[in-house]
């Protein structure tokens, strides 16, 4: 199969028509003429678009108006963020606003959902998957606390709704086993395609305190794997657990051809990679990548920080948090430390930012 990445610098419709088409004429798009997508953008939380913590509302639209000129029947598009315990919010990212404008639903994926049983157990996901002929991944360029990079494939967890996310990294406490884990919620959401938006990234502390990074690309692939392979490379990372695990369990997953970019000629070395400052460089980046590749344990990962100074007490930590490590007392987060599986949601949901690692 074939990758396609392709420069897209800004986020008007012009600039994103034409890298999104470009995308599809060189990679085997699905046909969706007559049919039902389902279209699973990335919305971590309700943030303004220049946050970089979802899909941009702009490209979301673009993909949308492409595929009604291919004559899909219905599209849907939905998430269901890992904090949510009410109705799903989607007003500050645009993506509401975005979908209704190209008349299509808005799935809201706490409301309809079955249970499909993944590895023995019996997990919720979204009915939208039963609905769709074709399913499309549109994920978000970014860092990820615990996968390092987050891409298409992962996107594919949040049609389990809301914090029944919590308990499975529990269960899948380290970066190998929550990869394999993945690899069978993808495999459970016959994805068809996928893109990434790589026009504003997040580099840093991601998925969602980090800080925006222009990239200026546009992703796109039948593989999602060799997207999500293409896109660490283009962050500056050797490996990710996803990819060296999804290669392990099945050699070759994430080849692919590149008939436009490769991915190899747009290393971002001074890309903020996850435990790196500033300041990185290569040296840093091959002892990191040595360090995670031995690195098996919850014991060899930092545990997180609370800072008292920017807490507000919102509990969404709280409520996320699968080990039951965390309680709200006296207004602040009270920590306990020896519960902790270093999973990371709670930095990943923490909207103030007053979680550090």
């Amino acid at each position: 199969m074939r990758c396609a990445i392709t420069e897209c610098r800004e986020y008007s419709f012009q600039e994103l028509d034409s890298a999104l088409r470009k995308i599809i004429d060189n990679t085997e798009f699905p046909d969706v003429n007559g049919k039902t997508v389902l279209v699973k953008p990335n919305i971590l939380s309700d943030a303004a678009p220049e946050k970089a913590i979802t899909t941009d509302c702009r490209a979301v639209e673009a993909l949308l108006v492409i595929l009604k000129e291919k004559g899909a029947a219905r599209i849907i598009a939905g998430d269901s963020p890992g904090t949510q315990t009410g109705k799903l919010s989607t007003t500050l990212s645009g993506i509401e606003e975005a979908v209704k404008r190209q008349g299509a639903k808005l799935s809201d994926f706490r409301e309809e959902n079955r249970m499909h049983e993944i590895d023995g157990i019996r997990i919720p996901m979204s009915s939208a998957l039963d609905e769709a002929d074709v399913v499309i991944s549109f994920a978000k360029f970014k860092t990820h606390q615990l996968m390092s990079a987050t891409g298409a494939v992962k996107n594919m967890f949040g049609t389990i709704p809301g914090l029944n996310k919590s308990p499975l990294h529990f269960r899948y406490r380290t970066p190998e086993t929550f990869a394999a884990f993945l690899m069978k919620v993808f495999d459970e959401c016959h994805v068809d395609y996928a893109f990434i938006d790589a026009v504003i990234g997040m580099e840093g502390p991601g998925p969602g305190s980090g800080t925006p990074r222009h990239v200026g690309m546009m992703m796109g692939s039948a593989n999602a794997y060799a997207l999500d392979r293409a896109e660490a490379l283009m962050m500056g990372y050797g490996s990710v657990p996803l990819i060296e695990t999804a290669e392990k369990l099945k050699p070759g997953i994430s080849d692919a051809e590149f008939p436009l970019l490769q991915p190899a000629t747009l290393i971002m070395k001074d890309y903020r990679r996850i435990g790196e400052g500033k300041k990185n460089t290569f040296r840093s980046l091959v002892i990191g990548t040595i360090r995670n590749a031995f690195s098996r344990g919850n014991s060899d990962r930092p545990r997180p920080v609370f800072e008292e100074e920017k807490c507000r007490a919102c509990s969404r930590c709280v409520n996320v948090c699968p080990a039951k490590a965390l309680k709200i007392e006296n207004g602040h987060v009270a920590f306990e430390k020896k519960k902790c599986i270093r999973c990371y949601c709670c930095h990943e949901m923490c909207p103030f930012d007053a979680i550090k690692v």
